[in-house]
């Protein structure tokens, strides 16, 4: 396993409580929480989700959302029936290797024995109390299929620590197990992505920025559609809209919603010292006009009326606005809105496009830019996982 992935395998495993456990078992832990985390924003345990050894079927992990909640047990399945009538059901099925290759026969294995025994009529093969578990959700499932909106997706991973590199007989072979669970009639679709280091690496980044938050945005406009962009807003925000994107329930600044900005807040100089003399001289109707305001890029925008849910949403330009704001908030007596301009992408060429360009408005040397790519990301974790008598930073 290479350095970067331990470091982030031992982070999440110190962080939870499993020190004790071998290896191959933390992998699985660090894995699922990663999978189930781009899956799912609530919070769960991967110890419900992680499989037992012995007679998993090549089942590491699963996890089956039910109408947006995880089900944990078939009588789960018949309680969320009867408070909403219907199924939306998505199966997450897992399997997590610490070797540094894919490999195909475990791959091929896992399909066969998803198709042939975990969502077949009857099992034949052994399976321990997990996978029955798993068995049972699905029967209570296609029990009520009368109840389902649409048959159920399922998505299968297959991780490990290698580099996966598009091998031919491997895409093949999965492209079989896609349809051999298509051909039982049972899913609208079936997904099976091969994951390897740099993914899981980016996954768990991920879970430490993800984020959701519901703002009341009313002042604004819709950009002209964008290539790579769902979509665009410039707009403003009354400030008690904006402090909720950057602060949590207990009134803290949430530090995570600013890993893709360049640079930290850079304290009281004087720039920042004139954006909090606009507040502290009581000028709340001038913040707008005096100041370049604020750019969000959020992997979702969900939008009922004038209510905007962002999720997995970062400040790349605009920390400093941001800062200042939130350590004047008391001083804040009247309508005061911030500038903002939102943009709703899973595009990472697009993100990073927007973060270089908006940051180059202002004097910025070219090293500072050098901190959004992809290695200088991996060398921090890297030194984060050296002993603590030699650490680097």
């Amino acid at each position: 396993m290479d350095s970067v992935t331990r470091a982030l395998m031992e982070e999440f495993s110190s962080a939870n409580g499993m020190n004790d456990l071998s290896e191959d078992k933390k992998f699985e832990h660090f894995v699922t929480h990663c999978i189930v985390s781009s899956r799912y924003k609530d919070e769960f345990d991967t110890a419900d989700l992680v499989a037992g050894d012995g007679a998993d079927l090549n089942v590491d992990g699963f996890s089956v959302k039910v109408n947006g909640r995880i089900a944990n047990d078939a009588e789960f399945v018949d309680d969320v029936l009867d408070m909403n009538g219907y199924l939306d059901v998505e199966f997450i099925i897992i399997q997590a290797k610490t070797t540094s290759k894919f490999d195909g026969a475990a791959m091929i294995a896992l399909g066969d024995n998803l198709a042939k025994q975990v969502f077949a009529d009857k099992q034949t093969m052994p399976a321990n109390d997990d996978i029955k578990r798993l068995v049972e959700i699905k029967e209570s499932i296609f029990r009520n299929a009368t109840k389902l909106k649409e048959n159920p997706v399922c998505r299968l991973y297959y991780a490990c620590t290698g580099n996966w590199n598009d091998d031919l007989y491997l895409v093949e072979a999965i492209k079989q197990k896609r349809k051999d669970l298509l051909d039982t009639n049972l899913f609208s679709n079936v997904y099976y992505e091969p994951l390897g280091a740099r993914e899981l690496q980016k996954m768990f980044r991920d879970t430490k920025t993800s984020i959701s938050k519901e703002v009341n945005f009313e002042k604004l406009v819709t950009l002209p559609s964008i290539e790579g962009v769902a979509a665009s807003y410039l707009g403003v925000l009354p400030h008690l809209e904006f402090l909720k994107l950057i602060s949590d329930e207990s009134g803290d600044l949430i530090k995570s919603v600013f890993i893709d900005n360049f640079r930290d807040f850079q304290g009281d100089n004087p720039v920042n010292i004139d954006i909090a003399k606009t507040i502290t001289d009581g000028m709340f109707d001038q913040f707008a006009l005096r100041n370049n305001g604020v750019t969000i890029v959020a992997k979702n925008v969900k939008v009922t009326s004038s209510k905007f849910t962002l999720e997995d949403y970062q400040i790349v330009n605009g920390c400093q606005t941001s800062h200042v704001l939130y350590s004047n908030r008391n001083s804040i007596s009247g309508e005061l809105f911030v500038p903002i301009k939102l943009i709703h992408t899973e595009n990472e060429d697009v993100s990073q496009s927007v973060i270089k360009s908006t940051n180059k408005q202002t004097p910025v040397e070219e090293n500072d830019l050098l901190a959004l790519t992809q290695f200088q990301r991996d060398l921090e974790d890297y030194y984060a996982g050296i002993p603590k008598d030699y650490q680097l930073y």
